[in-house]
């Protein structure tokens, strides 16, 4: 059996944890958290980059960018932090093999939550889109067809885009809701 499971708010507490320390740490570089909150509700639907987002937020404030990068890697340290340890201890028991991962939105800041999160050795393989998760998904049913795929998703409108006449093997899980 093969897994495909989504990064943020699967096996990341994203919004829970990880927004959350963010917000904190702009705070203590000088942005207000309100405002920086405000400023997420209209960008985050586009493809999310952190450092884009820290770089506006820090030219509205007239906060020196020479810190940049050093507020960048104080919020990305704490990812192993943020990580769904009951997930993470099935992930292990199913083995890399049987496991990946297809997560949405920008290259660079989904590449680094999931390095500095120190799970990425525990997948198969590892894609990130910038949109739909169809074509990886029926790719992965398709190179697997005589084994049942389990794709794991916080997001009913990945789940729904799925073609599922062609992943007759497939089952989709909207996670927290059902188990699996």
């Amino acid at each position: 059996m093969k897994y495909i499971f989504d990064f943020d708010d699967v096996l990341f507490n994203n919004t829970a944890q990880f927004k959350k320390h963010m917000f904190s740490t702009l705070a203590e570089a000088g942005v207000e958290e309100h405002e920086a909150r405000a400023y997420y509700l209209e960008v985050r639907e586009k493809e999310f980059s952190l450092k884009n987002f820290i770089n506006i937020l820090f030219d509205r404030n007239g906060i020196n960018k020479s810190e940049i990068n050093e507020v960048y890697k104080k919020i990305m340290t704490e990812c192993s932090k943020f990580v769904n340890t009951s997930l993470i201890d099935k992930v292990k028991k199913i083995g890399k093999e049987n496991c990946y991962i297809i997560t949405n939105g920008e290259q660079e800041f989904n590449s680094d939550k999931i390095k500095y999160s120190s799970i990425g050795d525990l997948f198969k393989e590892i894609y990130i889109v910038p949109g739909s998760k169809k074509e990886i998904v029926e790719k992965i049913c398709a190179q697997n067809k005589n084994e049942k795929v389990i794709f794991i998703d916080d997001k009913q409108k990945f789940i729904e885009d799925i073609d599922l006449a062609k992943c007759p093997n497939l089952k989709t899980v909207l996670f927290p809701l059902e188990s699996f």
